[in-house]
């Protein structure tokens, strides 16, 4: 249920930001960083309930949960920001290996990828809604 709710709001949002053609860079850079900010803060928001769904005998947690910096105690968006860092440089070497040049690998993806992870940590530092999210789950075990 929660993956249809989660695509319906993607369309819903790409139907009402489908005006939007920014032209000048100084908009193109806004809507880079609040596209930043939503994400930062829609992270936090799925994080927060810190849940482990099983659903047919397979675990599915968050992409940010699963890593092993996270349970050390390093915050999510230190671990999201070097993630994503890691995976740019991997995806710009594959790039210029097999294409001979960047493809794929654009300014936008690049700012994203640095600032997520500082916002996440300023939303988790700021903000306490995520206690009141993590109240509402289940149980704490994950059922």
């Amino acid at each position: 249920m929660v993956n249809v709710l989660f695509s319906v709001m993607i369309d819903v949002s790409m139907a009402i930001l489908g005006v939007l053609h920014p032209t000048m860079l100084w908009e193109q850079f806004l809507c880079i960083g609040l596209g930043c900010v939503a994400l930062a803060f829609g992270i936090v928001i799925e994080l927060a309930p810190n849940e482990v769904h099983i659903t047919a005998n397979k675990n599915t947690v968050p992409g940010e949960k699963r890593s092993p910096f996270v349970t050390s105690g390093v915050r999510v968006g230190t671990v999201k920001a070097v993630f994503d860092i890691t995976l740019i440089i991997i995806a710009a070497v594959l790039s210029l290996i097999f294409f001979h040049g960047l493809r794929g690998v654009g300014i936008g993806t690049v700012i994203s990828a640095v600032l997520v992870g500082p916002i996440i940590n300023i939303v988790n530092r700021v903000f306490t809604f995520q206690h009141r999210i993590q109240a509402l789950a289940l149980s704490r075990d994950g059922r």
